[in-house]
């Protein structure tokens, strides 16, 4: 090998990247455990305070028998009787309209380092039923209406502050769990009297639900008009599900949103009626600077990262005439990887843009005192730092603009190829590698005179 010295060299440097890559997997490893924690921690507050919430209902609830009589024949000899035959059904009647305000505050509670957004709000609804009679599903048959009730559901009956507030047609009903033997589609309910079914008459009602959750409040929208205003202190909403708001308004103060969803553009009422999972609008308050998924994504341009130091090195190696050997590549390479580790640990305890800074000092620090002996001088030492700089600048921009990583990326490796080759356009490779140049079977040669 010592008769193509660069060949030698960038197999080792080759080498190098690789050991350190092993390292740079540990430093992944190390994310995806504290991302487990993490995901532990809010676990383990929704647990003792509540999960995430969705609020189902109002529905109208009315069981019934119908009891109808039918012809069954009797066994082989072409003989008939009528037996009379009673079966048990539900209807039910959604909302024909049906409007929320709703109000939610945010708090931070911390499990060690990670903090989790738990939430209080209160829900005030009104709106209005109106029955239409039941039709019988068999010809003759004889409808029997059992006890009506409104029922209504949370996700996490946890959550519930109080005892949730219902009024229809101006009577105030208490509310109260669905035991397991009444087998009903929400957990929550109040019984009506039966006089209060008229068909075609309105059955104005209202509601109020003071609720705790965690992480993510959302609505089945089931009436046939739905509308929801929600006001919060939150200033970074997640707007999820299968409806987005119709008009929303974001600030550093918090958010407001509005939704409005006709029975027209959604299924849900059929989800409901069939037992399915029905349809439903969400709103997220996760935090938009996860340090995790940040970091993540930063060990993924780890590679990148140092193999372009190393590039910059080495072509600057050529050209300048410096003499850096393997070891010094590799305490570089160290330095490269420890910022990750470092840029983690910082961003547990404070925004993530201040621990990105307080790291990338750090190193470019460490860096600029150790190249200044390698290289043997400030000024060399300097301008590599200046170097990592730019790259710590453009890693950043690449991690904080996801839409726009890709064109970041790109022209980031376009312009450091462009550098390479501007600055290599002079060197003999063939000295530099320690070989002769074949000859060259087209080169200009003066004729002789035969």
């Amino acid at each position: 090998m010592n008769k193509y010295p660069l060949l030698s060299k960038v197999l080792v440097i080759g080498l190098l990247m690789l050991l350190l890559s092993i390292p740079l997997l540990m430093v992944r490893g190390v994310i995806q455990e504290r991302s487990q924690n993490r995901a532990a921690a809010t676990e383990d507050v929704a647990r003792a305070h509540a999960g995430a919430q969705t609020l189902t209902g109002p529905v109208l609830y009315v069981p019934y028998t119908e009891t109808f009589t039918r012809t069954v024949a009797v066994g082989d000899t072409g003989q008939t009787r009528e037996e009379r035959v009673t079966q048990s059904h539900a209807a039910i009647r959604f909302p024909t309209v049906m409007e929320t305000r709703s109000r939610l505050n945010t708090e931070t509670r911390w499990r060690g380092v990670f903090p989790v957004t738990v939430y209080t709000s209160v829900h005030q609804s009104s709106g209005r039923f109106v029955w239409t009679e039941v039709e019988p599903k068999e010809k003759n048959g004889q409808i029997s209406l059992g006890q009506p009730r409104v029922l209504l559901g949370v996700s996490d009956l946890r959550g519930l502050l109080n005892v949730p507030q219902l009024s229809v047609n101006g009577h105030a009903l208490p509310v109260a769990p669905a035991t397991a033997a009444q087998r009903l589609p929400l957990p929550l309910g109040a019984a009506i009297d039966l006089a209060q079914l008229r068909a075609g008459v309105a059955l104005p009602f209202t509601l109020q639900i003071d609720l705790a959750g965690t992480g993510r409040i959302g609505w089945v929208p089931l009436a046939d008009d739905n509308r929801v205003q929600l006001q919060s202190d939150w200033p970074h909403p997640g707007f999820g599900g299968d409806f987005l708001p119709r008009t929303r308004t974001v600030s550093a103060t918090g958010f407001d949103a509005a939704w409005s969803v006709p029975s027209l553009s959604t299924r849900a009422q059929q989800q409901f009626a069939q037992g399915g999972e029905p349809e439903s609008f969400s709103v997220s308050l996760d935090d938009p600077v996860d340090v995790y998924r940040l970091s993540e994504r930063a060990t993924k341009y780890a590679l990148m990262f140092i193999v372009l130091t190393f590039a910059a090195f080495f072509v600057l190696e050529m050209v300048r005439r410096w003499r850096i050997h393997p070891m010094q590549y590799l305490m570089i390479g160290a330095a490269l990887v420890l910022f990750f580790l470092l840029l983690l640990s910082l961003a547990e305890h404070m925004a993530f843009i201040w621990a990105y800074l307080l790291a990338s000092l750090a190193c470019i620090a460490l860096l600029a005192h150790y190249l200044r002996h390698v290289l043997g001088g400030w000024r060399p030492g300097l301008l590599m730092s200046g170097l990592l700089v730019a790259l710590y600048g453009v890693l950043y921009g690449i991690l904080v603009s996801e839409d726009n990583a890709l064109m970041m990326g790109s022209l980031l490796l376009f312009g450091v190829l462009a550098a390479i080759m501007v600055a290599t356009r002079k060197i003999d490779w063939y000295s530099v590698m320690g070989t002769s140049p074949a000859r060259q079977p087209f080169a200009n040669t003066q004729n002789t005179p035969g």
